[in-house]
């Protein structure tokens, strides 16, 4: 049996080194071997390193875009090359949206005593195909959500500033953001169907798990082993009726609200004559048009 191997955060290197690393070596009673990430793309490479060499469980130590980049590691052309290696995870970010769905403690302590208990279980995760800054055709796999819309512009505009947020000034930021964003047409398809009229969308989010944005309760009927990705899509608000109804959106209150409507489906196809930008798992990525499809019960986890 090959020992763990936990893919960390590069930005978390002093703590992981120091404290979560000797203590999680005591709760499993195993050598752990850990590897840090330092530039883009890090995550995924050091995913497809350990898998090759025989790993038999992997533990990500970071947010929702390093746990995005470990999981492609698993996945090449939309499969798990490595079904029977399940995968764990500590929250050492800024949002940990993916975690609250699965019910991992959100305290680091009491995450990693928790590893000792761990059972496993498969989860579905999403395959998106979509066209990638450059404008090429890109396909990545997502666990969480993927989202096009007024949340990618915002996690552009972060990105630009190199601005990692606490969750009050990520909301302040989603509103801020949201108030000067002008909604575009959006075309949706869902299971090969006629297309949907398409109509002036502030965000469109394909749901897997039940949060984003730091919390915010996006997608509350979202099940991540129900075999379906759950669709919502927010229509034109104005900034008076977004300012009023902003507490719901957080709280996942809103989908009757009239300019909001849920669908769920196995495959989603979404196009627009404007740009629109798309983020996976908090990762600015590209650009509608896009395509996102179920892979039921494709990704091994112990929580």
């Amino acid at each position: 049996m090959n020992d763990p191997v936990v893919i960390a955060n590069g930005l978390s290197r002093r703590r992981v080194r120091y404290g979560v690393l000797p203590r999680m070596q005591e709760v499993l009673g195993r050598v752990v071997e850990c590897r840090f990430t330092a530039a883009p793309g890090d995550g995924t490479r050091h995913a497809r390193d350990a898998l090759r060499s025989g790993c038999d469980w992997v533990i990500v130590a970071g947010g929702d875009g390093t746990i995005n980049e470990v999981v492609n590691g698993f996945f090449q052309d939309g499969r798990n090359v490595r079904l029977d290696c399940p995968l764990s995870f500590l929250p050492l970010g800024s949002g940990n949206d993916w975690i609250r769905t699965l019910g991992v403690p959100l305290a680091v302590p009491d995450a990693v005593e928790a590893l000792a208990r761990t059972s496993a279980r498969f989860v579905d995760v999403g395959l998106a195909r979509f066209a990638g800054v450059t404008g090429s055709a890109e396909q990545r796999v997502f666990v969480n959500f993927a989202e096009a819309g007024v949340g990618a512009a915002l996690v552009r505009r972060l990105n630009e500033r190199r601005a990692r947020p606490n969750r009050p000034l990520y909301l302040l930021s989603t509103v801020l953001t949201a108030l000067g964003y002008t909604a575009r047409p959006v075309e949706l398809r869902f299971d090969g169907t006629a297309p949907v009229p398409s109509s002036p969308l502030l965000s469109l989010i394909v749901a897997n798990g039940r949060f984003f944005g730091a919390g915010m309760h996006c997608a509350p009927m979202a099940r991540p082993d129900d075999g379906i990705l759950d669709v919502v899509t927010i229509g034109d608000f104005g900034k008076l009726e977004l300012i009023v109804k902003i507490r719901k959106l957080v709280r996942g209150d809103y989908l009757s609200e009239r300019k909001v409507a849920h669908r769920p489906a196995r495959h989603v196809e979404a196009s627009s004559s404007n740009p629109v930008f798309l983020e996976l798992d908090g990762d600015m990525v590209g650009s509608l048009p896009a395509e996102f499809t179920v892979l039921p019960r494709a990704l091994q986890v112990r929580c």
